[in-house]
């Protein structure tokens, strides 16, 4: 496999640093009851064992990361990363995203789904894989749950390709756009400011791509707004926008038009 860092991807937040730079950020002394994991160690695990355990059709394409705060004695303290693998879809990469802490604010975390070439954004579905705390051997803690799902992360990315190809198929009006922002704003998907960028991406979507008044063009306004969170809640955050789109938001749709949207599942798929 093999990669590039982009160091001017827009796909999250924060101050972006390559993989280089994130290992001159201080790492937090051990102690009895704290064990310290580096940003590089939870990158480096995740690049071995998608070498070993991914089909050989997934490349390494990208990679970004991002730490916060940007400034400051505790700079760098919180990261969050995203490695994108092709597998010569032309429209959609699979996506593994990372995110590790120095002040014990989150615990390790990996996450599996896809990123839209044309925009960057990303598509994060299932359960966010969390080691315990920085205690203990985590390392191999968080190794075996990354092992488990490694193997079912092809599964994921080909669902997420049905889901976006369902929700091409799915026309939306601008009063049915507006009732699913109010939804995901009633439900803390987006926050009061990624609400307003998301009604602004739909309305006047920043990728011709979009264009078409669909559930795709309404999830990547979803996606493109989301962008802007912390590396705290991002996984999170982007599995509850994919979760909503296609479960509660996709039945409000199908009783507005009366119409049965089938939804394609993978055989397996772990979600």
């Amino acid at each position: 496999m093999t990669s590039s860092t982009n160091p001017n991807a827009t796909l999250i937040s924060g101050h972006h640093l390559s993989y280089e730079q994130m290992g001159k950020i201080k790492i937090p002394e051990r102690t009895k009851t704290y064990t310290p994991v580096s940003h590089q160690q939870v990158i480096d695990l995740v690049r071995e064992r998608a070498e070993r355990l991914l089909p050989s059709s997934f490349e390494l394409k990208s990679e970004a990361f991002g730490v916060s705060p940007k400034f400051g004695d505790n700079f760098g303290s919180r990261m969050f990363g995203v490695l994108t693998f092709d597998d010569n879809s032309a429209d959609m990469g699979m996506a593994i995203g990372v995110r590790n802490s120095y002040d014990q604010s989150l615990s390790v975390g990996v996450a599996f789904g896809s990123k839209v070439f044309v925009c960057d954004n990303l598509m994060f579905v299932g359960d966010v894989i969390v080691a315990r705390k920085h205690t203990g051997d985590v390392l191999t803690h968080l190794e075996k749950k990354i092992n488990k799902a490694m193997i079912h992360a092809p599964k994921n990315h080909e669902q997420i390709l049905l889901d976006s190809d369902l929700m091409k198929d799915i026309p939306l009006d601008n009063s049915e756009a507006m009732m699913l922002l109010g939804l995901a704003y009633g439900k803390s998907v987006l926050k009061p400011r990624q609400l307003l960028g998301a009604k602004n991406a739909w309305v006047k979507p920043p990728q011709e791509d979009f264009e078409d008044r669909n559930l795709w063009s309404l999830y990547n306004a979803f996606t493109e707004s989301l962008k802007t969170s912390p590396a705290d809640d991002v996984m999170e955050a982007h599995i509850g926008a994919h979760e909503l789109l296609i479960g509660e938001g996709l039945d409000k749709l199908r009783i507005l038009h009366d119409q049965d949207y089938k939804r394609k599942t993978v055989s397996g798929v772990v979600l």
